[in-house]
Parts: C-alpha cells; structure tokens; sequence
C-alpha cells in the first residue's frame, strides 16, 4: 500500500487541475488580503500556496526568482536602488541583494501577516535577507507608495513579484496603464521594469496578453520571456519593459562576463546560455503576442478575472 496523502487541487482552468499529495500543514491563515498556506509535499519539499494558487516550492523556487530578477538587474548598466512589489518569501529580495551595485532595494508588500509567516517558516527561500542593512521593507499600498513617496526619475530596477489580478485580489490596480504611467515617471532614464505575468501557453494566454499590450502603451522596449516551473507543472511569463535597454540585444557571452563581475553568490538557473533561451519564443506564442487586440487594462476597466475564466 502506498503512503496516504491529502491532495491540493492545484486549478488551471474548467477541465484542468494538478494534484499535489500534502503530507503536512506547516501554517496557513487568512490574511486581510488573501489566503494563505505553507505545507509540506511529498514531492516539492515546503509550498507556498496563495489563494489556491501554488506560488513557490522548495526545491524549485530558484528558477523562478532568478528568472525574474537577474535579466532585468544585469540588463541595467549600473542599478543601485531597486524597488520590488510583493515577494513576500523574501526570495526575490534575495536574489535583488546579490548584486553588488545595489546599495537599496525597497521591498513593499501590504500583507504583514504573509511576511510574518514566511518569515519563520521559510528561511530557506529568504535567508535573512529580511535583515540585510541594504534593504526597507514596508507594508503599504505600493501604488500610494509609488504615486506620493518616490520622486520622479529615482529608481533604476523596478521588480513586480505580485499576485495575479483575480477578482477581489489585492493587486488588480497594479496592472493598469496609469499605474504603469507612474512607474515610467519614477525610472531613470536608463530604468527598467520587470514583472510576472502568468501563464503564458497557446490556450492560456488572455492575462499576459493583456498586460504586455499596456506597458507597450507606456515602454518603448517590451519583450515577453517565459520558462517552466516544475512545481507549477506548466511554463511562466513575465515581461520586461525598458525605456532604451533590449534584452535581445545582449549575447549569452556578455550576460556570462556580467554573472562573473557584479554577483556574489551562486546562480543556478541564470546564465547566458539561459537568457538566449528564455526571450526566444516558439512561433506559435510569438503569433498569439502579434494578434491586433484591443484589451488594454486601465484603472477605470482592469482586468478582473475570476478563478473560472481563461487567462
């Protein structure tokens, strides 16, 4: 016989969920703002899981956090103050600290409890970054934040690790072109803007879609990058936005010389072998990302799904 799990239903979309076998339950608590669960898989090691939602796992976090960060961080010629919204593991923070340029780097996540929890139970996503004299944490409306309490042209990284817009979610305002309108205004004039932007496959594809279009409506340079996830068991996007920096404009050679220069610390996903793969698209992504489309996401008509649509 074998061992006896409780299973996570891990939902895509009508038709389609993962299961997950859960041997324990570490911790979980209903924040103000969401959901939350940290438990222990008989596969992955520790889960995050949010709202339903698998967010990061022990053994494969790294290639998430290391995707988001490092091709934004290294594209920028010299990011000394990094702002990041959400990542309230503490993993992108971690990743962001690892650059030698950087003497600030601002973490905003509105959900204290979350941070509380993570911080006691996931230490091996964080690894005291929390406490690093480098960096401020604060738990505040990062769009308030961003509108009175950051001057214009100030920040050289901007990192994005929220959730997704879902109804009644927390971050659904931080995916508008007014908001993005913002950020821009915030940047240097070398600036750069990194952000996770869900699923991204030939049936699943509405969300990211929709957040690239906006930020070409405010970014001269917008690439989409996607990679697989294992414990997501399925490929993740995000898109990076620049106002004169191309990531496609970059060899593997020179990302590599980069890696050697400005990191202290190990990567294990990152390279420049990496980044080639993760900006070239397959052709049929690449059409789906060229379709004529309307669905811009602004504040007075965000993009609110619900957990039962497409995105």
């Amino acid at each position: 016989m074998g061992k006896k799990y409780l299973y996570f239903h891990d939902y895509f979309a009508d038709g389609e969920e993962h299961l997950h076998g859960i041997e324990r339950i570490l911790a979980e608590a209903k924040t103000p703002y969401q959901f939350m669960q940290i438990v222990e898989s008989a596969f992955f090691g520790k889960m995050l899981i949010i709202d339903g939602d698998v967010q990061s796992s022990e053994k494969d976090e790294y290639i998430y956090h290391e995707a988001l960060v490092h091709p934004a961080m290294l594209l920028h010629p010299n990011p000394k103050k990094v702002f990041i919204f959400g990542g309230g593991e503490g993993a992108t923070l971690r990743e962001v600290l690892k650059h030698k340029t950087v003497e600030k780097a601002i973490m905003i996540d509105i959900d204290e409890r979350e941070i509380e929890l993570n911080k006691k139970f996931l230490p091996e996503w964080h690894k005291g970054s929390f406490d690093n004299p480098k960096a401020t944490l604060l738990h505040t409306d990062a769009r308030k934040f961003m509108e009175s309490g950051v001057s214009s042209g100030s920040c050289n990284v901007i990192i994005s690790d929220l959730t997704e817009p879902f109804e009644a979610g927390p971050s659904y305002k931080l995916f508008t072109k007014e908001f993005f309108e913002i950020l821009y205004d915030r940047l240097t004039e070398d600036g750069i803007f990194v952000l996770q932007a869900s699923l991204l496959r030939n049936v699943t594809f509405r969300m990211h879609r929709a957040i690239r279009n906006t930020l070409s409506k405010v970014f001269p340079v917008i690439r989409s990058y996607y990679i697989y996830v294992p414990s997501f068991d399925t490929t993740w996007s995000f898109v990076l936005a620049s106002k004169q920096f191309d990531p496609k404009n970059i060899s593997p050679e020179k990302i590599d010389s980069l890696i050697n220069e400005r990191i202290e610390g190990e990567l294990k996903f990152y390279d420049g072998e990496t980044h080639l793969r993760m900006f070239s698209l397959p052709k049929d992504i690449r059409k789906i990302l060229s379709e004529d489309t309307e669905e811009i996401i602004s504040d007075d008509k965000p993009l609110v799904l619900t957990r039962k649509e497409e995105v």
